[in-house]
């Protein structure tokens, strides 16, 4: 009988399945976007109804067209979520995610001394991102408090677990003891009762005999994050860049390394490996709001990248708010030294710097905290080809791009079973002709 793997990735904008057969070849994939989403400058909420019942919808479809009769499901779930239940089982709310901003003014009446604390011990930015920032602001006794991984898991195997690298990303876990934190769940006023059993990343569990036509076990997986970087697990020394929306550097290292100045996360994967870095809310979005504005495109944006006009002004592109490297959620875009002969191409060049500017402010920053000599890129930009070349100019590493579609559902695979899956890679050496040193100075000093 043959075996498949269907890896699950669910971001914030979108699911991706993609399955593999028993050689870990993609022979099939389905996509859906997030269509019921409720935003404004507080809010940002998924619905967890409408994911799982494209995630079911998903699967079911891939086994009967594929005719599999033997099925492993891996998830893998954006960080940081949180959903609540009530105490009859009904959900409560939709599922706030990592951009929601309630609990920003819990942070606000905190002492420094306080919040340093609540970082140290668990390894989680002080932000509203923070899951323990927000049940402080919308907990309610009695609720039990779930996040998009441990539901679906109680939807599809009937078993309430959370996988250790979401459960130390949840603001909730000591990064010590490895277990719920006592005095963080006594300030929110939840018991441990109330939240999901934490299993390590491969913990697998039958699925429920009524939802498939096939025999289906399910992987508890782990983070969007984690998966991310072990894309790269064949390859040595080498931090992972990931460009959404948003946009984030990691590395995998041994230690959690946490710095309170650069606040930048440490989330527990398994024994002596920890993902460390810093993330950002501004990545690709800054691109799609420039051509809202400025009436260009995607195209356009790449050829100017690839003709690199002459360019003085400065891009600050905090249109987000900002998280690393400044963990300012009131900061603002702005763009600096307009002249008269500030040309259309000029000005566009200026943003596309000022994103990529961002980035290695942050990479600068993983720098001091742990060693890398590469960069593996992954992200809708690296389908913009001029893009990746001006990317590794101005961070000054070579960069290794997956060949591979949605690479990141192979990293899944990779960190539950414990293996190297030899890719292949696009690779971009820096090119050190012409120096983005000076402008990068200036951009400093606007931050």
């Amino acid at each position: 009988m043959s075996e498949f793997i269907a890896s699950v990735d669910i971001g914030t904008t979108n699911i991706k399945i993609n399955l593999f057969n028993s050689d870990y070849q993609v022979v099939d994939m389905v996509k859906y976007p997030h269509l019921n989403i409720n935003q404004d400058d507080t809010i940002f909420e998924m619905d967890f109804e409408e994911i799982w019942d494209n995630v079911l919808d998903g699967i079911k479809h891939l086994i009967i067209v594929n005719e599999v009769e033997q099925l492993e499901i891996i998830l893998t779930t954006a960080m940081h979520s949180v959903q609540l239940i009530n105490e009859d089982g009904t959900l409560s709310g939709g599922v706030l995610t990592w951009a929601d901003t309630r609990g920003a003014e819990i942070i606000k009446k905190q002492s420094n001394e306080a919040l340093t604390i609540q970082y140290n011990r668990t390894g989680t930015p002080i932000h509203s991102m923070n899951p323990y920032f927000k049940l402080l602001s919308v907990y309610e006794k009695g609720k039990r408090v779930s996040s998009l991984k441990d539901l679906l898991f109680y939807r599809l195997t009937g078993e309430w677990v959370i996988d250790i690298s979401n459960a130390s990303s949840s603001g909730l876990l000591n990064l010590e003891s490895l277990t719920w934190d006592a005095i963080t769940l006594a300030d929110i006023g939840l018991e441990t009762s109330e939240l999901p059993r934490i299993e390590a990343v491969d913990y697998n569990a039958k699925a429920m005999d009524t939802l498939f036509n096939a025999e289906v076990s399910v992987t508890i997986g782990t983070s969007d994050g984690i998966s991310s970087n072990y894309v790269f697990s064949d390859l040595d020394d080498v931090a992972v860049l990931s460009i959404g929306t948003s946009h984030a550097v990691r590395v995998i290292n041994n230690q959690p390394q946490l710095n309170n100045l650069y606040q930048n996360f440490a989330y527990h994967i398994k024994k002596d490996q920890y993902l460390i870095g810093l993330p950002s809310n501004n990545g690709a979005d800054v691109l799609s709001w420039t051509n809202k504005i400025f009436n260009s495109d995607f195209e356009e944006l790449n050829r100017i990248a690839a003709q690199r006009p002459q360019s003085e002004s400065v891009f600050v592109p905090y249109l987000n708010g900002e998280r690393a490297p400044i963990w300012d959620e009131g900061a603002t875009g702005n763009l600096f030294a307009l002249t008269r002969v500030s040309s259309r191409e000029s000005v566009l060049f200026s943003i596309i710097l000022g994103m990529i500017f961002n980035i290695k402010h942050n990479v600068s920053a993983l720098e001091e905290l742990a060693d890398f000599s590469a960069i593996g890129l992954v992200g809708g930009v690296t389908e913009l080809d001029a893009f990746p070349q001006l990317i590794a100019d101005i961070l000054g590493y070579k960069l290794y791009i997956p060949t591979m579609k949605n690479a990141e559902t192979l990293g899944s695979i990779a960190v539950v079973k414990d293996i190297e899956l030899p890719r292949e890679y696009r690779i971009v050496e820096p090119r050190f002709g012409q120096s983005y040193d000076a402008l990068f100075k200036k951009y400093l000093e606007k931050v």
